[in-house]
């Protein structure tokens, strides 16, 4: 490395370095939703099963509408390190296919003979925290990127590396296609590069491997989907919704809102107009290479980057439109989720890469792409901050209420069922020999701490009993003289209790005004604010004490001058 390199080199460096610095930080050691079962229940099992057959049954096993393989096999690496399921290395090792992508997309600048300062706005579009919840969600992190990552590297591979990437797609394909479902389009995106480069004995070869893989993949299976992903006439009662959630996925770096479900909205209008120009930009690119193609006329410049480009840009655009098929049902936004958004970044990134591969004023699509990946990286961290640092708090109260209480009650509400989920929880933490252990936490949180606790004034406390439409009780909270909230805080707390439990739910720390943000450094200000919904978790004919609890406080619990009945 040159000198000329270290400082872009640095540049990336330093961003990949803050934002695992922010991963971790706000990672935890707790099973979110599905990861009690597919990766909790499954390493459980796997370790207790007695035949290799029967272990790779279940790493097999399908798991809704997927296999996921990848991830399973993390949840296995992170036992293997650690001798118990750790979900913090699970998040971890799926974050570092981040870092795959950085280098597969230097690897394809570099070939248009361009600097390291080329790869500054891969590296602000990537290390951003637009897809937050795929970054600190174990399950999630383990599937979406490492896929599409996996997706991309396989046409790299039969482009680039002839026999030897023969050989090495033939092994990242097939672990896509078992690691989630869109997985298997990288046979088909592979197929079409081998076709086009007239490697037709290959591409037999490819298209006969493809087709075995998809027939295993859907032997045995169960057609589950909450969407009728599998159906035909649901997807086209709203016909407009189809193509809303194709430009909505792949623009989703520009949607900060998230209403997902829910009807589309103006709002969506940024996203929905990224997602079109990208799909315009890859098909009008896949289009002047068929030209060029067929034409025999030749564009200059590496063929075999331009092929890359193409297979990549396959891959990305099937995925979206079989995405957006399989989640359009009814009015609703479906493919907004911050976990499915790693797609929208890399379709950012590609159209980048296209137009530094056909355009000659490289300076200005880079000066470009950089001042609008900055200004996009900077908006992310001001809009999703709070969520990435405040998302820990949920399953940290989850774990203590289902510790302290025998009670999972963030999934009370939810398609993962307290029931089901605190039975499975109970069987792990019943084994004599468990793969995972449910630790206490806040353990600074006792009845004597509440009763000598400060009491907290000037905050206003309001009760009701429609909460969002759904039935129960509902209490607000609103305060600005407690706590002091710092960047790095591990949640602020409503503690509600009395002489038989103690029950903790999530409040919301307020954001700063950017120009305060700017001058102090600080991303929150003081207090809090709390609009929940308990219903069915208090006990009739039972009162109850109120107090806020924010671990990282010097004064870490103050008591609320007020009582609540169940």
């Amino acid at each position: 490395m040159n000198l000329q390199s270290l400082l872009p080199a640095g540049i990336c460096v330093l961003l990949i370095a803050f934002f695992f610095s922010i991963v971790i930080s706000n990672a935890v050691n707790i099973p979110n939703g599905d990861d009690l079962y597919c990766l909790l229940l499954f390493t459980q099992q796997f370790r207790d099963a007695s035949t290799l057959t029967e272990r790779f049954q279940l790493l097999l096993q399908q798991w809704v509408e997927h296999r996921i393989v990848y991830s399973r096999l993390t949840a296995l690496v992170s036992y293997w390190l650690t001798s118990h399921v750790n979900f913090v290395t699970i998040i971890v090792i799926g974050n570092l296919t981040l870092v795959g992508f950085t280098f597969l997309f230097w690897k394809i600048i570099k070939k248009t003979g361009l600097s390291l300062y080329y790869l500054i706005p891969v590296v602000l579009t990537l290390f951003g925290p637009v897809a937050y919840e795929a970054n600190l969600w174990a399950g999630a992190s383990t599937v979406y990127m490492p896929v599409g990552f996996m997706g991309l590297l396989t046409i790299y591979l039969l482009v680039y590396y002839d026999r030897a990437g023969i050989i090495l797609a033939l092994f990242t394909a097939p672990l896509a296609t078992f690691s989630f479902g869109n997985g298997m389009f990288s046979f088909v995106a592979g197929l079409f590069v081998l076709l086009y480069q007239g490697r037709f004995r290959t591409a037999l070869l490819w298209g006969m491997t493809g087709t075995a893989a998809v027939l295993l993949y859907f032997h045995d299976f169960k057609m589950y989907s909450a969407t009728d992903a599998f159906g035909i006439s649901g997807h086209f009662k709203n016909p407009l919704y189809l193509f809303y959630n194709l430009f909505g996925f792949l623009g989703g770096i520009l949607d900060y809102t998230e209403n997902v479900g829910s009807p589309v909205a103006a709002v969506n209008i940024p996203a929905l107009c990224l997602g079109f120009l990208i799909f315009a930009a890859i098909c009008g690119g896949g289009f002047l290479l068929m030209k060029e193609r067929f034409s025999g006329s030749e564009f200059p410049g590496d063929n075999r980057l331009k092929v890359t480009w193409l297979g990549m840009g396959a891959f990305i655009i099937i995925t979206s439109i079989v995405m957006a098929y399989s989640r359009t049902s009814g009015v609703g936004m479906n493919t907004l989720s911050s976990r499915y958004k790693i797609y929208s970044m890399v379709s950012w990134i590609l159209l980048y890469c296209f137009l530094l591969i056909y355009f000659r004023k490289q300076k200005l699509v880079g000066l470009f792409f950089g001042v609008t990946s900055l200004l996009m990286f900077l908006f992310n961290y001001y809009t999703n901050y709070d969520k990435l640092t405040n998302y820990k708090s949920y399953f940290l109260s989850g774990l203590f209420n289902y510790n302290y209480n025998g009670e999972w009650l963030i999934y009370r509400h939810t398609d993962y069922y307290e029931g089901a989920s605190k039975m499975l929880s109970d069987s792990i933490a019943g084994n004599p020999d468990p793969v995972y252990v449910f630790n206490p936490v806040f353990s600074q949180l006792s009845r004597e701490e509440l009763q000598r606790a400060p009491l907290l004034k000037n905050i206003e406390v309001s009760e009701g009993t429609n909460c969002n439409g759904r039935a129960g009780k509902c209490i607000n909270l609103h305060t600005n003289d407690y706590p002091e909230v710092s960047n790095h805080f591990r949640g602020i707390y409503l503690v509600v209790y009395n002489d038989t439990n103690i029950y903790l739910f999530v409040a919301n720390p307020v954001k700063n005004g950017r120009m305060n943000m700017l001058r102090d450094g600080k991303y929150y200000k003081k207090g809090f604010f709390l609009d929940s919904n308990l219903g069915g978790i208090l006990k009739p004919g039972s009162q109850y004490n109120l107090a806020i609890f924010c671990p990282t406080e010097a004064e870490k619990i103050k008591r609320i001058n007020y009582k609540i009945e169940g």
